[in-house]
């Protein structure tokens, strides 16, 4: 894992405004990131600290790297 300090702050902001729409639109998708991204947990222990299957915990973080992606791709 990088240093976070090495990132662009816009872009550490612009991530976590990212984050913050997609947790009011999905929260579950959002908590997945949050356990996959902060805590570096893998799918299937995302899926058991959130108890949900392993297949939901995919669909959701499939489904939230793309907001993710679309979220951020829009703000530049």
């Amino acid at each position: 894992v990088e240093d976070l300090a090495t990132f662009d702050p816009q872009q550490i902001i612009a991530v976590d405004a990212a984050l913050a729409r997609l947790e009011q639109d999905d929260p579950e998708a959002a908590a997945v990131v949050r356990l996959r991204f902060f805590a570096g947990l893998s799918v299937e222990q995302a899926a058991q600290t959130l108890s949900i299957s392993p297949r939901t915990a995919a669909r959701l973080w499939t489904y939230a790297r793309a907001a993710l992606y679309r979220s951020l791709s829009d703000s530049r």
